[in-house]
């Protein structure tokens, strides 16, 4: 099970952050993922979970992506139209990277 880093944890706390000190959804069990929580807990539409997204630093976003490229983020299971809302505020910021998720 993949565990969060520091990095995925600061990540995931801006994302959310009420859930601010929390690492899983109850003790004992962590988050494997960081965009999962975000999008089934807290995000209350497609717009909110791409405004949460957009918090990010450019570098934040540039990790996340190359975590969803090696296939260490999860993005199939977010909820519908996350995913199309994630990838179209990349476009805006990282058209590259956008090229690249597009191409997977």
């Amino acid at each position: 099970m993949r565990q969060l880093s520091d990095l995925d944890k600061k990540i995931l706390n801006k994302l959310a952050p009420e859930l601010e000190g929390a690492t899983g959804p109850a003790p004992g069990h962590d988050y494997k993922f960081i965009l999962l929580p975000v999008s089934h807990k807290l995000s209350e539409s497609p717009v909110d979970f791409a405004n949460r997204a957009n918090r990010l630093t450019d570098e934040e976003l540039v990790y996340l992506v190359d975590l969803i490229l090696r296939g260490d983020e999860d993005v199939r299971s977010l909820a519908e139209g996350d995913y199309d809302a994630l990838l179209e505020m990349i476009e805006k910021r990282l058209p590259q990277k956008a090229k690249e998720l597009k191409d997977l």
